[in-house]
């Protein structure tokens, strides 16, 4: 099938349409790390007597009482961790989030997708949601139910707190952004948001948390210089084919 000289330029004007509206490229956070969080990455903990509480961490494993890791990482080196150690003691609610990085050009049909689990035979049941602030901005609130600027609700695990709710083998969940009127800056946040948990309480164990992943539905740079390349190829092959119509 010939390419036209007006197929040609309408090809070579939509790449660098996408060209102009590519403004952040997909990225995948594995935790890789132990003992520290990845660049960007912001811990914020506003659980009952938070000051004496756990944020979020990175590990190698969630660990036994013994010390021996019964749930290893979905892949690689490392995984994220938050537990009932989010309250300092007693009982209480817990309200422990960790914040992504800006993420600039956020727009309907980028999607996000991540792993979770806990620990096998969990007595004690857990929460995580996932949500979306716009904006540079990483106000969570002040309150052990505050959400800030964090008011787009994209999903819940375990939403109602149920005992065995919470998935006991690693399991990815994928959310798609719709609804947005225009592309958007902002941030998005895992708050692990727990009632009567805490040391003493009769919710909250811990969770895990890999292979975190952003994917633009914006093509990436060079994906589209692949495109204006082959756009070029094209659009020779179309000019040597008139040439030789002329001298035919």
């Amino acid at each position: 099938m010939k390419l036209s000289a007006i197929a040609s330029k309408a090809a070579i004007s939509a790449a660098f349409l996408c060209i102009s509206t590519s403004s952040y490229a997909s990225f995948v956070e594995h935790f890789d790390t132990p003992g520290a969080l990845p660049d960007g990455w912001i811990t914020k903990n506003l659980s009952t007597r938070n000051s004496t509480g756990n944020p979020w961490s990175v590990a190698d494993g969630i660990q036994d009482e013994f010390g021996d890791i019964v749930v290893s990482p979905h892949a690689g080196d490392g995984m994220a961790l938050v537990n009932y150690t989010s309250i300092g003691s007693g009982t209480g609610t817990i309200n422990n989030w960790l914040i992504s990085p800006l993420i600039t050009g956020l727009r309907n049909g980028d999607t996000f997708s991540f792993y979770t689990t806990t620990v096998p035979n969990s007595e004690y049941p857990d929460r995580l949601e996932f949500r979306m602030s716009t904006g540079s901005g990483t106000d969570v609130g002040t309150t052990t139910t505050g959400v800030g600027s964090f008011t787009s609700a994209l999903l819940s695990v375990n939403s109602s707190v149920s005992p065995g709710g919470y998935p006991e083998d690693w399991t990815k969940y994928t959310v798609t952004l719709s609804g947005l009127s225009a592309p958007i800056d902002g941030r998005v946040a895992f708050r692990y948001f727990v009632p009567n948990g805490g040391p003493s309480g009769d919710n909250s164990n811990i969770i895990g948390l890999d292979d975190f992943s952003y994917i633009s539905a914006v093509p990436e740079p060079g994906s589209v210089t692949m495109l204006l390349a082959g756009v070029g190829v094209l659009a020779g092959l179309q000019r040597r084919r008139r040439n030789a119509g002329r001298a035919a």
